[in-house]
Parts: structure tokens; sequence; C-alpha cells
């Protein structure tokens, strides 16, 4: 369940396979993060319509060591998730092979869902980008990187799904559920868009929690405000709902970041701290984009 403005909403009537299922969208992505002991692990599956070109791209770190490898192809199906070549991603597991790193991972996705796209506004298609997580994963397998063999069992991790006409000109994600000792997961998406794709741009985004056994989440401007303060490397997102207050402290350092191109910046070694105890999740995914508007 989560609370919008005061309303209880069921996050388990809809299936994950229909979350992965895809859109006909220009630009859409599904990926999946993971870490276990010395490994940070993210798998995206991006296709491009526009040029008939999908990509699987890794981003990893090992022992705090990060990198980034690709792998491209001009044939694609999304018959049940994503398939490019022999890398596939469902509602169940993930295998792929990309340079010298593979995985072959199952995974059990517990229960949460953070769905701003499902909002009515959204039949409209207005925003750059719309998107479906699920947040609370538990990843079973292996993942190798150079010959280096790293088993996973019950290793905390998300899901998620995001597809629109194009990349927002900026954005800022954080995904946390590492907190030692506490029942809690957070994931937010905060985006300067363009709305059907013109300008002038509207600040918006989520701010999903799950503490507990009970989820909430506030989706800025349609259901709350979240505001922003800081610099790319050391902000503070807090998100107003109704009767309820979600803070958040986010901070890195740019040698941890793995540089994905096209403006992107992301590391799976962030901090990030949620309301006034000092809860803090010291392996965070932060990731944030900035491009010049021409």
């Amino acid at each position: 369940m989560y609370r919008t403005r005061g309303r209880v909403y069921s996050s388990t009537m809809i299936s994950v396979s229909a979350d992965l299922a895809a859109h006909p969208a220009p630009l859409e992505y599904w990926f999946f993060k993971v870490h276990s002991g010395d490994l940070a692990f993210l798998v995206d599956f991006i296709v491009r319509r526009t040029t008939g070109q999908a990509e699987t791209r890794v981003s990893l770190w090992v022992r705090g060591r990060g990198r980034v490898a690709r792998a491209y192809a001009d044939a694609w199906h999304t018959d049940s998730g994503i398939t490019i070549a022999n890398n596939v991603l469902d509602a169940r597991h993930s295998v792929g092979v990309v340079d010298d790193i593979d995985w072959n991972l199952s995974y059990e996705v517990l229960h949460g869902r953070a769905a701003p796209s499902a909002l009515f506004i959204n039949r409209l298609h207005p925003f750059d980008l719309e998107a479906v997580s699920r947040p609370r994963v538990a990843f079973a397998g292996h993942v190798t990187v150079s010959g280096e063999r790293f088993d996973l069992s019950d290793a905390a991790g998300s899901l998620s799904h995001y597809w629109g006409r194009r990349l927002a000109d900026r954005w800022h994600w954080i995904h946390a559920n590492s907190f030692e000792g506490k029942d809690l997961t957070v994931e937010a998406s905060v985006l300067w868009t363009r709305l059907w794709g013109r300008r002038p741009h509207l600040f918006g985004g989520y701010v999903w929690t799950y503490q507990d056994g009970q989820e909430r989440m506030v989706v800025s401007p349609m259901t709350g405000l979240i505001t922003f303060k800081g610099t790319l490397d050391d902000y503070c997102l807090v998100a107003r709902g109704w009767g309820h207050a979600t803070r958040m402290h986010c901070a890195t350092t740019p040698e941890r970041y793995n540089d994905l191109g096209e403006g992107i910046q992301q590391t799976l070694l962030g901090s990030c701290t949620v309301g006034n105890s000092g809860v803090v999740d010291v392996r965070a995914g932060v990731e944030y984009r900035v491009r010049p508007v021409p």
C-alpha cells in the first residue's frame, strides 16, 4: 500500500510482467541494481527506436573501483521483458554477457511499487519520461567480472522500467535499501522536464518510501511538493505530502561516479540519510544528469 493525500492504494494488483511490458515510445529503459559485499552492479537494457539501436550497459564497482561496459545490437524483442542479443531481463531473472562481465541472476520482487506513471495525467503523456519501479527486490545467483566470481544470496536491489520521448535535460535519482537494522527503502527521482517536448521546463518528480510494511509516495506537483536544495554532489530533498514529510540528504564525491555518457554520472556508493535520526545508507544508488539546454 502507499498513501497519497490520505488515501491508500494497493501496490500488488499489477504484476511485475505488466510493469515490464514494452511501450511504443522513442526511448525505453529497463534496469536492475544490486549490491552485495565487494560488488555493486547495475545493468541497463536500452532501446532507441528512433535510431533502431539497442544497448546493454553495465555500470559496476568492485571493491570501490568503478567501470562501464557496453554492447550494441540492431535487433531486440520484448515478448516478456526485454531481450537484446543473448542478454535477457524478465520478471524473474536476468542473464547476460558484456565484454568480460557475465551474470546469471534470479530475483524475488518483494512488496512495494513506485508508479508515478499511473497518475491520470500521464494518459496525456506530457512529460519527457514515465516510470514504474519495484524498489524492493531480493537477488540470488552470480556475477563474474574479469574472471572473479561473486555469488549473491538474498542480496538487496531494485528493478525499474521507464520510457518516453527523450531524456530529461536534468535529473537526480536516488535508491537506498541498505539501512542497517531498519526495514526501510527509499527511492526518489526529480527532474526538470519539458512539456510535450517543448519549453517551458517543469520541476517535478516523486519520493517513495517503504518502512515497516507501509508505503508512502509523493508525486510533485500533483499530490504534494518536493524541494531540492544543494549541489550536484551534496543536496537535500524534502517531500511534503498530506500530513507527512520525508527529508533526505544525499552526498558523494566526484571520484565515485561512473560516466555513462550523455551527461549522466552514476554511483552505487553514495550516502543517503533519511530524516533527522541519522539513519544512513552508505551504499546508495545516486545518479544525476545535467545537460546544457540549447
